[in-house]
């Protein structure tokens, strides 16, 4: 019998896989969506040292949409690199979909180059959990109880 815990331990990762992976198939599935284009200018950088040594940056700014709508502040810019090199500089080429929205405003905007790849992160989320998830089923000996199980189903509905 399964218990109580490992239930629930599939259920959280189980629940994480179908939610990544529901953003990754919204996000690559609105690809062909029309981009909403602005510049980003940056205001805040959001730097810290990791455990190696090595500094990794968020940045965050005023994102001005080209349509003439107002601005929107404290929007993520994500250039898919976290080094302090890559800081945005000046009014940078951005945009985003309606796919990539939460909310009815931008919280991050892409650059030119990683608009159309905003699908892969969530994806890999998504790979990596059910890997975990496979790993748990084998680990705590789950598979080998549902392939007894379902052995005896057969068994009995087939007379």
């Amino acid at each position: 019998m399964l218990t109580v815990l490992a239930l629930a331990a599939y259920a959280v990762v189980l629940a994480l896989v179908i939610g990544t992976a529901g953003a990754a198939a919204t996000r690559y599935a609105g690809r062909d969506q029309p981009v909403h284009w602005g510049t980003f200018r940056l205001t805040e950088r959001d730097c810290s040292t990791n455990r190696y040594g090595g500094e990794t940056c968020l940045w965050y700014g005023t994102w001005t949409p080209d349509d003439g709508s107002r601005p929107v502040r404290d929007v993520e810019y994500d250039n898919g690199s976290s080094d302090p090199k890559d800081a945005p500089v000046g009014d940078v080429r951005t945009g985003y979909r309606d796919a990539d929205l939460l909310d009815a405003e931008p919280g991050t905007v892409w650059d030119a180059d990683g608009i159309d790849s905003t699908w892969i992160v969530p994806a890999i989320f998504a790979a990596i959990g059910l890997a975990v998830l496979t790993y748990l089923v084998f680990e705590w000996g789950d598979a080998a109880r549902l392939r007894r199980w379902w052995r005896r189903r057969s068994a009995t509905s087939g007379r």
